[in-house]
């Protein structure tokens, strides 16, 4: 295998998963973290996300062979982005997917429940102030953005959807990456709302593939050189590339 230079840009949340990742891979490896907290402002994250990548492109004396974004849909903040040079992004909706190892462990787990809160390691430590369950990063609610606008979208989803008690959340083992008491902390949390915290058993391989390589189509969209993301907000391809 070709060793190459890759860009890694990636959500904070992913911080442990990104430096174990880098540091195992064949190829050389350089590390951008943006905070998670910047999800709440989609198009500043957009925004933030494209800087990334201009920046990256601008590093003369070590030219990268591709661009690898350790983001999903999150908030339709990637949709738009565009690259010179090839740029890896994985076929999710948000990072919980990430978290269960792939797409097909995440629907297992959450495909019958996809608005209950959870937590992983990396969100506990990171996220304190964003909910997981925010509406806004919900695939329904963004498609009824693109279909009828941010302020008609909102009044839509808050009448379809009334306040509702939460009793149930769930909080995703990452085995080999839980070494503190971040899970204790947030069953503890969760407890105080008489909400009951179930374990479910997340996996590491799909970021280490994400890094590393083969990237199958399947589970990553590779963007061409000066073609953008667009959305396609359905749970297999989730987005493809486009001419912008």
């Amino acid at each position: 295998m070709k060793t190459l230079r890759l860009k890694l840009i990636a959500c904070d949340v992913f911080a442990r998963l990104a430096y174990y990742a880098a540091a195992k891979s064949a190829h050389i490896v350089d590390l951008e973290l943006l905070p998670m907290l910047a999800h709440n402002e989609p198009a500043k994250l957009r925004q933030d996300l494209q800087k990334a990548i201009n920046n990256a492109c601008e590093v003369s004396n070590m030219p990268y062979d591709k661009i690898i974004l350790a983001y999903g849909l999150c908030g339709n903040s990637v949709i738009g982005l565009t690259c010179p040079i090839p740029m890896i992004i994985p076929r999710m909706h948000d990072c919980c997917a990430m978290f269960m190892g792939s797409q097909k462990k995440f629907l297992q787990a959450f495909g019958h429940r996809l608005s209950t809160p959870w937590r992983s390691c990396g969100y506990v430590e990171r996220c304190v102030g964003l909910d997981s369950t925010n509406y806004k990063l919900h695939v329904d609610y963004l498609k009824m953005v693109e279909e009828y606008g941010e302020e008609n979208a909102e009044y839509i989803w808050e009448t379809m959807n009334p306040p509702a008690v939460v009793n149930e959340a769930v909080y995703i083992e990452i085995p080999s990456f839980e070494f503190n008491d971040t899970q204790k902390l947030y069953i503890d949390e969760k407890a105080k709302e008489d909400c009951e915290v179930q374990t479910v058993i997340g996996d590491s391989a799909w970021f280490m593939r994400l890094v590393n390589g083969p990237w199958d189509e399947a589970e990553f969209l590779k963007v061409s050189p000066n073609r953008g993301i667009v959305p396609l907000y359905d749970m297999e391809e989730v987005f493809k590339e486009d001419r912008l």
